[in-house]
């Protein structure tokens, strides 16, 4: 991504920027207690002390929802979203005869409907979910688990939440980069040491300084949008070991969930 800010190069910068340096670089000199810094000279002298200043630098890491959304697609929305999909394909594919079509319909509705009541059931195994289903409409609700598994079924809902999780971190790494790239618009001129081996080695703008954090964050925005294309594929319908001999419309089962 071409960067809005453009740096002086050192050929080309004004004089006023390198008059602007004298007296910093004048100072740095004079002072009888500078020095340049030394990979040693930090503030930690032990290593549980380097690590603890590392940790509290990095912050902590939480098992939290990348979002509110996030958060609210957990394992059983995307059950009842899969079992949606399940019921319109087979209905369409002949699996499930269209007169039970309605009552298994509803079936589906009612196991989405009571998880949000009170005392209402969110279990994660997609076989309890079919128990809540057959005991609202009757046991030939099991045809909507037909030509599928557990493993076809939890690959596509862990997809599914990886896809918005990685989004929502492609929104976040956004909003960085921009705030990054703002800040350093307004210090093109504004100079600060640049280091090499933990030694002063020249001045760099401050803008130059942030870009690079900019620019990394860019890359990783680009691995994120190609990642995005692997993971944004739907394993519905290829069931388990050899797939399934019953006509599944994985295409169509895919376009259902989105």
């Amino acid at each position: 991504m071409p960067s809005p800010c453009t740096y002086p190069s050192r050929r080309a910068a004004p004089r006023t920027s390198r008059l602007y340096l004298l007296p910093i670089v004048g100072a740095m000199l004079a002072a009888s207690t500078a020095h340049a810094a030394d990979t040693l000279d930090t503030a930690c002298k032990t290593t549980a002390e380097c690590q603890a200043q590392v940790a509290k630098i990095q912050g902590v890491v939480r098992g939290d929802a990348t979002s509110a959304l996030s958060k609210s697609q957990d394992t059983y929305y995307w059950f009842g979203r899969i079992n949606m999909a399940s019921t319109v394909m087979n209905v369409e594919q002949g699996i499930i005869p269209k007169a039970l079509a309605g009552r298994i319909a509803r079936g589906v509705e009612q196991s989405i409907a009571q998880a949000s009541a009170l005392g209402g059931k969110r279990p994660t195994d997609v076989l309890q979910v079919e128990k809540i289903i057959t005991d609202a409409v009757g046991p030939e609700a099991t045809l909507i688990h037909t030509g599928r598994s557990r493993q076809d079924i939890h690959s596509t809902l862990n997809a599914a939440q990886l896809r918005l999780e990685m989004l929502d971190f492609a929104d976040a790494l956004d909003q960085v980069r921009a705030r990054l790239i703002t800040i350093a618009q307004a210090h093109t001129a504004t100079y600060v040491p640049a280091y090499t081996n933990g030694v002063q080695a020249m001045p760099i703008s401050y803008a130059h300084y942030l870009m690079a954090f900019a620019d990394s964050f860019g890359r990783d925005s680009a691995r994120i949008r190609e990642a995005y294309a692997r993971v944004n594929l739907s394993p519905m319908g290829t069931a388990v070991l050899a797939n399934s001999s019953w006509s599944i419309n994985r295409e169509r089962l895919a376009q259902l969930l989105g």
